[in-house]
């Protein structure tokens, strides 16, 4: 752990959706809803079923959320 001596406080106001080419900003009430952390797990019964195998498939840790917002577009006039 590395000690500060200035703290610096970062904040983000907007939150970008990118798709290829196109940029789509969420300006206007952005919220963050059910954030959840996932991780792959499988169970496999025993003879008697009375001590379970529970074992992790593969290296999966992402999180998933729903993101909800107000979009603002401005385009110009061809």
């Amino acid at each position: 752990m590395i000690e500060m001596q200035k703290p610096v406080i970062c904040i983000f106001d907007n939150i970008f959706l990118l798709t290829g080419d196109q940029q789509l900003k969420i300006k206007f009430n952005p919220q963050v809803n059910n954030y959840s952390h996932v991780v792959s797990e499988s169970l496999t019964q025993t003879i008697g079923s009375k001590y379970p195998f529970i074992r992790r498939n593969g290296n999966v840790d992402y999180r998933t959320f729903s993101l909800s917002g107000t979009i603002s577009v401005f385009m110009d006039i061809r």
